[in-house]
């Protein structure tokens, strides 16, 4: 899951128990948040108990925050707790129930998955159970990283707090909350010119050294076609952060990635080609998310590979969707579904 949550300590201080019901409700492997607005005193201090956020539902956190700024960006992630079955007594390979799902239909989720599920009582030891039992057969080792980064190697970019990526053994996971180009477009240049190039120089080295595909996901602050913003065409649009022409052509050209081996696919709108109305973000001081005036900013960008549903393929994109009912920030919740074969 992913989601712009517009400052970590005033969600978890007005919905405390927001993240764990999603955790439970959507059976989260991975947390993505971004714009957390924390510094590292944040993370450290006792008083706040930002560390113990989700540690009692079994994640353990990684916090990357701005030097350059207080208050300002950041990312954070939160990764399910698994154990080697050699290595300890969670044996959660115990299970042999098959997880056969195919590439989602559009009509099959956003009249399901989009409601919230009904908070379930169970115990802590029966939801432990349960989740175990839906891991399958697969190997334990691939749901447990192999190490975690929070740089992109660029002192430009590097002290906003704005990327952690975490290496799984058959696929790396980038979390990012891409700048935004400012009111009077102050960091269009910088955005499109030096960050865009700059990560996409990232992503496709680290897919082409390590060998293995990259999902690289978050607010990535542009609202790719016309399908993704509600009043498309509207003249002002030209001149607003995440709607530019710049923009839009420069997150076109990190897809298309002409000029290097991989290739990049918006996991929503290849599942969803014609889908329109599904926005993840919408403007509260406008009060546009009822009548559903919003952007899609938010994303799962995949290397094209995971796309392929082939039978040699041991990971496989199932889903990609919004809680669009999901309060709490301007931006909702987005969710993508990966297989994992034996």
């Amino acid at each position: 899951m992913s989601w712009n949550v517009a400052g970590l300590r005033a969600l978890m201080r007005k919905e405390p128990n927001t993240l764990s019901k999603l955790a439970s409700e959507h059976k989260l492997d991975v947390i993505c948040l971004q714009e957390t607005k924390l510094q590292e005193s944040h993370v450290e201090d006792p008083t706040l108990k930002i560390k113990e956020i989700l540690r009692d539902d079994g994640y353990e956190s990684h916090f990357s925050c701005s030097t350059a700024k207080k208050g300002y960006a950041g990312t954070c992630v939160f990764v399910k707790l698994r154990e080697d079955k050699d290595c300890g007594p969670n044996r959660e390979d115990e299970s042999k129930k098959n997880y056969n799902k195919v590439q989602g239909k559009l009509d099959g989720f956003f009249f399901t998955k989009t409601n919230a599920a009904k908070p379930n009582d169970k115990s802590l030891s029966e939801k432990k159970s349960t989740a175990q039992s839906e891991l399958g057969d697969i190997d334990i080792k691939n749901l447990i990283p192999l190490g975690v980064s929070m740089k992109m190697g660029k002192d430009d970019h590097d002290s906003e707090g704005r990327i952690i990526t975490i290496d799984y053994p058959q696929f790396s996971i980038t979390n990012l909350y891409v700048p935004n180009s400012g009111q009077k477009l102050e960091r269009l240049t910088y955005r499109t010119d030096s960050w865009d190039k700059d990560l996409l120089n990232y992503l496709t080295q680290k897919e082409s050294n390590d060998n293995k595909p990259v999902i690289w996901l978050g607010d990535l602050n542009v609202a790719h076609t016309w399908k993704d913003c509600w009043n498309d065409g509207a003249k002002h649009l030209a001149k607003q952060a995440g709607t530019t022409a710049e923009e839009r052509q420069s997150f076109q050209e990190m897809l298309d990635n002409d000029n290097n081996s991989c290739s990049f696919v918006d996991a929503f709108r290849f599942l969803y080609p014609d889908a329109k109305g599904h926005y993840t973000y919408w403007s509260q001081r406008a009060n546009n998310r009822e009548p559903n005036k919003g952007l899609r900013l938010d994303y799962f960008i995949c290397s094209s590979s995971l796309m392929k549903d082939e039978k040699d393929k041991k990971v496989v994109v199932r889903d990609s969707y919004m809680i669009h009912d999901q309060n709490g920030s301007d931006h909702c919740p987005i969710v993508l579904e990966i297989e994992i074969r034996k």
